[in-house]
C-alpha cells in the first residue's frame, strides 16, 4: 500500500515551486540571474572626478582609490529606490564635467549591479555630486560616454559617505 503525501509535504513543494517561479521571472525580466543579491564588488579600472572645472584621475594604485571605490560599492549594493524615468541628458552631463562635480567610474568590461529592476549592465557609472541629481542621490549607468535612462537612488547616509570619500580624494579640498 502506498502512502499519500501529507499536507506539510505538499505545502513545502508549493513554496519551493513558487520561490523558483519568482526567481525565474525576476531573472528573465532584468537579465540578471543574481538579481536578489545585495553585493557589488567590481573594481573600476579608473575613476574620473570632475570638480569645479578640474579633472582628477584615480587608478587602483592611488591612495584614495580604495576609499572611493569602497564607498561607491557600498552605495550601489545597498540602493534604496529606482527611478525608471530619471535621465541625465548630455547638456547636464557636460555642465557637471565643466563646472560642477561629478564622479565617473570606468570599467573595461561591463559589470552588473544586482537589482530587481531593469538597471542595465554598464561600463561606466555617473554620480552627480551637486544639483538635483545629487539631492536625489542618483547613480546612472551607461555603456559609453552618456548614461542610459533610469537611476538607482542611494540612501542619504551612504551617499554622504561617497561624497566625503570623493572630497578627500580631491587635492586641496
Amino acid at each position: 500500500m502506498r502512502k499519500q503525501p501529507g499536507f506539510l509535504g505538499v505545502l513545502a513543494v508549493l513554496v519551493v515551486v513558487a520561490g523558483l517561479l519568482v526567481w525565474w521571472i525576476g531573472s528573465l525580466a532584468n537579465s540578471d540571474w543574481l538579481w536578489f543579491l545585495r553585493v557589488f564588488n567590481a573594481k573600476a579600472d579608473w575613476i574620473a572626478i570632475y570638480w569645479d572645472g578640474g579633472t582628477y584621475m584615480l587608478f587602483p594604485e592611488d591612495a584614495a582609490y580604495e576609499e572611493v571605490m569602497s564607498a561607491f560599492a557600498d552605495t550601489v549594493a545597498n540602493w534604496v529606490d529606482y527611478e525608471g524615468d530619471a535621465h541625465l541628458d548630455t547638456a547636464n552631463l557636460e555642465h557637471y564635467r565643466a563646472e560642477g562635480r561629478l564622479l565617473e567610474l570606468h570599467y573595461n568590461k561591463s559589470v552588473q549591479v544586482h537589482t530587481r529592476h531593469l538597471y542595465p549592465r554598464a561600463r561606466r557609472f555617473f554620480v552627480p555630486l551637486v544639483g538635483t541629481d545629487a539631492d536625489f542621490h542618483r547613480v546612472y549607468a551607461g555603456w559609453a560616454d552618456t548614461p542610459r535612462e533610469a537611476a538607482l537612488n542611494a540612501s542619504e547616509a551612504r551617499f554622504a559617505r561617497l561624497v566625503a570619500a570623493v572630497e578627500q580624494a580631491v587635492p586641496g579640498y
